[in-house]
């Protein structure tokens, strides 16, 4: 069927490539954005795919801290605020 291992290698790539890039931009398109506390008390925001990424991938996210999912307007209100005994 395909004689030239060239062209075979070149169509599997690019055939790759684009499922990998696809794959990337859907799980992007799902994404949420989640407020979380960091070790120095300042409430933070983080986009992720659900909580457990959000909490995996939250910069300096204090170890008592939780993610909130930002919903609406006033949700966001609360980002940039700092939260007292941390």
């Amino acid at each position: 069927m395909f004689t030239n291992t060239q062209s075979m290698t070149g169509i599997v790539t690019l055939a790759v490539t684009a499922a990998v890039v696809f794959a990337g931009f859907t799980a992007m398109a799902n994404a949420a954005t989640y407020a979380y506390v960091d070790v120095n008390g300042d409430v933070k925001s983080v986009v992720a795919v659900d909580w457990k990424t959000a909490i995996a991938t939250a910069p300096s996210i204090h170890m008592h801290s939780g993610v909130l999912l930002l919903t609406s307007a006033a949700d966001y209100e609360v980002v940039g605020d700092s939260v007292s005994g941390y």
